[in-house]
């Protein structure tokens, strides 16, 4: 006779091994050029996608970064959710890839350092991005203008 706990095991393995084949990857280009004729871009610049889903950036072009706004980065404001992992890719050759997988929800900012002031930066929604940080937050922060508009852009987006 077969143990019960054998059973539970099996369908434990079964249950994860299920889970992780929900999770989503969205791939973002790091680019010098959009598809719309913008300069330095990330495409695209929102991604929407579920807490345990993997954003994969990849660059195009070279002279380039993705990091969130975080004050482990460089000093940068808080505009990632409470909790959220923090992470920079550091500068990466065309080809190169950087892949972050995120399970808090809310609005994840973040930016291309020497690009921020040309407003190179992008907004990962993870789960319901109304658990924030909004653009109440990204408003109050010391952020370049043309950061701030793509914002305001992107979360006009997101209905947020």
């Amino acid at each position: 006779m077969k143990s019960p706990i054998w059973k539970v095991a099996v369908l434990c393995m079964l249950m994860v091994a299920a889970g992780s084949a929900w999770a989503e990857t969205h791939e973002v280009e790091v680019r010098n050029l959009g598809s719309d004729g913008k300069r330095m871009v990330f495409e695209p610049a929102l991604v929407e996608a579920a807490p345990g889903d993997t954003v994969r950036f990849v660059w195009k072009d070279m002279g380039h970064n993705a990091a969130t706004y975080h004050p482990d980065n460089r000093g940068k404001p808080a505009l990632v959710p409470s909790g959220a992992k923090v992470w920079d890719s550091g500068f990466k050759q065309p080809g190169d890839t950087f892949e972050v997988t995120l399970e808090t929800e809310g609005a994840h900012h973040y930016f291309c350092l020497p690009h921020e002031g040309m407003g190179m930066v992008g907004i990962i929604a993870v789960g319901d991005a109304g658990k924030g940080p909004g653009l109440e937050a990204v408003e109050r922060a010391d952020l370049p203008d043309r950061a701030k508009v793509r914002f305001r852009a992107l979360h006009d987006q997101l209905g947020n």
